[in-house]
């Protein structure tokens, strides 16, 4: 099988069994993979005034030598070995370079015929996944050759895709301090445990100057000007990606260069040694590097990625050519609740199976759409911060570029746990039923937010173990009078949990039929649900209960204790498993979790915006995400709990909270802020003039800005 260019954006899938022939120099390789790069896709789209059609592409080849098994990588350049540049060690700039994938046919085929002198023999235990990383590593290791990379100097990229992310690596194995520059919120979103794990600092942009070294890996040219701009005296630029054509630069940043001394490099493909020094950085960085994998695709599916490609909103993709699809896995985090019993199937209920079958992710292209407009708005890119990225996703989710809030309103689940006679709280149980009457009263914090800023607000019962007067502001949707101690059995009955996500999506449905809402919060009430909610958060993340625990409720450093102790004891009890929300709702939950899941489930199957709270309302939202990832286009994290906790749920769903308020009450209290921010960001998407319609000179503030 190959994969051949015939024109431009025509790319035939063609069974062929008949190898290419091997000639003197060369050896034919059977290639296992071979990674799709921009530069394929830019062939695909827009072809080469020196590429000649028909063509096999690809170049990032993991590939065996039939005869003896043995697995190779491959430096695409083909050197004359006589000219100047071969001549002093730089033969990839050779002036005869011919190119694999470009001048000859390349690795998207189960076959590819390679000069020996190409060839990299593979001593060390790397994956072929992983190999194929090679020469995107090797491009730049050339690149930062000559930068002097050292321990503490600080680093700015802009770029925040593959080639980016390895320079990232690289300099952080270099000890020094890195900060990268990405637009895209999606990529942000996907990039942020890869970051934090490697302790690389993502954003949008950043008020910090004075780096020693600048990393350009993307094609804008504001993106060169502005790695000039943010360079100390004497700093180093290199210059790794090639800018889209018949761009203007901005002349008098450029004329820091003369004032600044900067040093500037460009680098070119990588050299044959690059290629050998790569190796030993792949295998030691192999588990980073599966993360920034997109996806492992048939060739059959390879036309398909490369606009997404060009787009730039994604990671690697690579071709598998052995059939066998294996992604190269990460090992997760390990911890009291890494040992999992053997997989549970997910059996939802009719309705709820429906319920989530309606939940559909939004629409990248009206997403596009939604961040063009706040892009074309009278103020520099990006200079409304979280309010932008709001906007963007309410506008996707309401499906609507003139996004209103006609209906907010606030929930806070309610609910008892057994766990409490463990001890693991500073409060007693009766206070869960003490606060219900305070809210139903009025005089609670969530009451006084939610009057101040417009929101309906409503209780709901979901396994108080107390009688509840009637009351106006009251919905009963009891499962039973509060959880079992789940140290020592599970918290509630499978059938149990299926009820409480049940009647917490039918309370919000039945609400929503009489007015349909827009926006809604979700709070909470529950003494000893900080544990329900830290002990289901390391169950599906695998930390370690002393990596999640906080002091909930004000414990003192002997309940905090105590309570990791519980929690470590009931995980070794249950060992749950990681992915499997209805599990972990059944053996560490609370009813006021199961009622979130289900109302958040609710609220995305009819594209109402759902903000998350504190730490319990994000648990039970990661719960809604285990059951259907899609809802996470409708989530936004409220607030940054001081509970540690919160971030481990927020990560692998890929929030980040909206404000950071020192909160730790609930009630649905950092909630209620952030949804009069939602609400704002609404009113900027809608009122907000754009630069054509104020006729003001968008180009000029956006240098001004930088300046």
């Amino acid at each position: 099988m190959k994969l051949i260019l015939t024109r431009c954006e025509a790319l035939a899938c063609i069974d062929d069994c008949e190898p290419p022939a091997a000639h003197d120099g060369n050896i034919v390789l059977t290639v296992s993979c071979c990674a799709v790069c921009r530069t394929d896709a830019k062939m695909w789209r827009q072809g080469h005034r020196d590429l000649v059609l028909p063509r096999v592409l690809g170049h990032e080849i993991a590939g065996r030598d039939p005869q003896s098994g043995k697995l190779y990588t491959v430096w695409p350049g083909q050197a004359c070995g006589l000219c100047r540049y071969c001549l002093s060690g730089r033969e990839n700039l050779c002036d005869a370079m011919r190119i694999l994938g470009f001048h000859t046919d390349g690795g998207f085929a189960r076959a590819v015929s390679v000069p020996h002198k190409s060839l990299i023999a593979v001593e060390e235990d790397i994956e072929p996944l992983i190999l194929t990383f090679a020469e995107p590593v090797a491009c730049v290791l050339n690149g930062l050759s000559n930068s002097a990379l050292a321990a503490n100097q600080r680093v700015i990229l802009y770029g925040g895709g593959v080639m980016g992310m390895i320079a990232a690596l690289i300099c952080r194995e270099q000890q020094c301090r890195v900060t990268v520059i990405e637009r895209s919120q999606e990529k942000i979103d996907r990039l942020r445990p890869f970051c934090a794990k490697n302790s690389i600092e993502l954003a949008k942009d950043t008020v910090a100057a004075d780096f020693d070294l600048a990393i350009n890996c993307c094609a804008d040219p504001a993106a060169l000007s502005l790695c000039i701009a943010k360079l100390c005296k004497g700093g180093r630029l290199v210059f790794f990606s090639g800018l889209t054509k018949n761009e203007d630069i901005e002349t008098n940043l450029l004329n820091l260069i003369h004032y600044k001394e900067l040093e500037i490099y460009g680098a070119y493909g990588p050299r044959r040694e690059h290629m050998v020094q790569a190796l030993p950085f792949c295998a030691r960085q192999q588990k980073n590097l599966a993360m920034l994998i997109e996806k492992v695709i048939s060739p059959e599916e390879v036309e398909a990625v490369l606009p997404q490609i060009l787009a730039g909103n994604s990671l690697k993709y690579i071709v598998d050519f052995t059939g066998m699809g294996k992604h190269a896995e990460m090992d997760s985090s390990t911890g009291a609740g890494s040992e999992t019993r053997p997989k549970r199937a997910v059996v939802l209920s009719d309705f709820l199976g429906q319920l989530v079958a309606g939940i559909k992710p939004v629409a990248e292209s009206l997403k596009s759409q939604a961040r063009k407009k706040v892009d074309l708005k009278t103020k520099p890119l990006g200079a409304l911060g979280r309010i932008e990225e709001i906007a963007v996703q309410v506008s996707a989710a309401r499906q609507s570029l003139n996004p209103t809030i006609a209906c907010k309103r606030m929930f806070v689940f309610a609910g008892d746990h057994g766990v409490v006679e463990e001890g693991v709280s500073a409060f007693p149980a009766r206070v869960t039923l003490q606060m219900i009457d305070n809210f139903l009263n009025g005089g609670a914090a969530i009451n006084s937010f939610c009057r101040h800023y417009g929101i309906e607000l409503a209780v709901v019962d979901m396994g108080v173990n107390g009688e509840l007067r009637d009351h106006p502001m009251l919905i009963k949707q009891k499962v039973a009078p509060g959880t079992c101690n789940f140290t020592l059995r599970r918290a509630m009955r499978p059938d149990e949990a299926i009820r409480a996500i049940e009647n917490g999506a039918r309370m919000f449905l039945e609400k929503n039929e009489r007015q349909p809402c827009d926006l809604v919060g979700m709070g909470e009430m529950g003494i000893g649900n900080t544990s329900s909610a830290a002990a289901i958060i390391c169950g599906a993340t695998g930390l370690a209960p002393a990596q999640v625990v906080g002091r909930g409720t004000g414990v003192d450093d002997r309940g905090l204790m105590r309570k990791r102790e519980v929690l470590e004891k009931a995980l070794a009890l249950h060992r749950p498993p990681k992915d499997n929300g209805l599990e972990l709702l059944s053996m560490l939950g609370g009813f006021e979790l199961g009622g979130i899941c289900g109302a958040v489930l609710a609220a995305a199957s009819t594209g109402c915006v759902v903000v998350l709270d504190g730490l319990i309302s994000t648990a039970a939202g990661l719960l809604a995400y285990l059951l259907c990832p899609e809802v996470k286009d409708y989530l936004i994290a409220g607030h940054k709990s001081v509970e540690v906790g919160q971030q481990a749920a927020l990560d692998i769903m890929g929030l980040t909270p909206v404000v950071d308020l020192d909160m730790r009450l609930g009630e649905g209290t950092g909630a209620a802020v952030t949804m009069n921010l939602v609400e704002l960001s609404c009113c900027m998407m809608r009122d907000m003039a754009s630069f054509e319609e104020a006729g003001v000179d968008r180009h000029m503030v956006a240098v001004r800005c930088h300046r």
